[in-house]
């Protein structure tokens, strides 16, 4: 894939697409990058995370290259497009989705033709939004050694802001992501996300929850009681009768208040935030119901679920089973000595950080031409 020089390893190419209004974040900031969707430079996080897989893209395209000299550009783009595709999955599927649902899914039967894999309104419009709740108010720069290269940057000011990826590279923000603890599945949202989104000097910022609050009401979503009911949990006549899901007492008066107490009023987004973690995830109960729900017909209904048979043979399926995060950092990252094994918890006694050596990576052999 195209990129560009940066510091300490390649960026995706600038956009200088004709079509961006001359005036837009991105050009004030850094500048966007070119991605198959704007919001890649949203903020400054995600870009880095998205520069992140398009170096592991590329870092494949280049083994491939030299197993197999014979293939064209167009061969070695699709069998790593497809790779990615896999290594994508199985993070999703096994690295993060036990840590947020607590519970795991159904085992894989192969494919089901008859299972509909189309995003649920609940799913994109309510309960994947409980990862707004994760967000931090301000993300630490970590040198090689996890210890800090300046202030914290506060979330308000990485909007659609490239600046700091420029003069510094995306080493010190990834390591940071790495020791940061999100925070928590609730009803509290980081300042930067409350009134301050997409904040500049003379305009004024938005509210995330009060955009995804009325984004449920334009969508037609039910209500949070039709949810537990479609999620076999008990109807509630008040919200004293959802002390088993919003166990804080606290939550459940608040939601009483702004609801009149008619848990049939509730927005589905507000109400799912209040609930109490269920099934050792960091979702409660509804929440957790929907994202299965989904997570299972997005992975049943999908052909090139990368588990099918027929999609990888055995010997590179055993291979793509190797992959993680954090191999994927220290794989692209040029200034990372150590992580922990599991990226997506911070480093702490049971997931101590290691040297990058210790960390499993995929080999490539099985997709050499001879064997494939």
């Amino acid at each position: 894939m195209r990129t560009q020089p940066g510091v300490n390893g390649d960026y995706m190419p600038a956009d200088n697409s004709e079509l961006m209004a001359p005036n837009s974040f991105c050009h004030k900031f850094g500048g966007c990058f070119l991605a198959g969707d704007t919001r890649s430079s949203e903020h400054t996080l995600l870009a880095t995370m998205h520069i992140l897989f398009v170096r592991e893209h590329n870092r494949i395209a280049r083994a491939l290259r030299k197993l197999n000299p014979h293939w064209d550009g167009e061969k070695i783009y699709q069998e790593t497009r497809k790779i990615i595709g896999a290594v994508l999955q199985k993070i999703t599927y096994e690295d993060f989705l036990p840590i947020v649902l607590g519970k795991p899914l159904p085992s894989y039967q192969g494919y089901n033709s008859k299972v509909n894999p189309d995003v649920l309104n609940s799913f994109s419009t309510a309960a994947f939004r409980c990862g707004h709740s994760l967000i931090r108010p301000s993300f630490d720069r970590l040198d090689a050694n996890y210890n800090p290269t300046g202030d914290p940057l506060p979330l308000r000011h990485l909007f659609f802001n490239n600046t700091y990826i420029k003069k510094r590279g995306i080493d010190e923000l990834a390591l940071g992501l790495l020791s940061n603890s999100s925070q928590g599945v609730d009803r509290e949202l980081a300042v930067g996300v409350l009134n301050h989104l997409y904040e500049r000097r003379h305009s004024p910022g938005l509210n995330l929850a009060a955009i995804n609050t009325q984004r449920g009401r334009d969508h037609g979503l039910p209500d949070y009681n039709a949810f537990r009911r479609h999620c076999g949990l008990k109807s509630a006549k008040t919200f004293k009768d959802t002390f088993n899901e919003i166990a804080l007492r606290r939550n459940r008066r608040l939601l009483a208040k702004l609801y009149n107490n008619k848990p049939e009023l509730a927005d589905l987004w507000v109400a799912g935030l209040a609930e109490t973690p269920a099934n050792g995830g960091i979702v409660g109960a509804t929440f957790g119901c929907i994202m299965r729900k989904q997570m299972t017909r997005a992975r049943d209904g999908d052909r090139y679920f990368y588990m099918n048979k027929g999609m990888f043979s055995q010997q590179q399926l055993k291979e793509i089973r190797k992959a993680s995060l954090s191999r994927i950092m220290c794989d692209n990252l040029r200034s990372i000595v150590s992580i922990q094994k599991n990226a997506f918890i911070s480093g702490r006694r049971s997931n101590r950080r290691t040297e990058c050596g210790n960390i499993p990576g995929i080999d490539l052999t099985p997709w050499e031409g001879k064997h494939y």
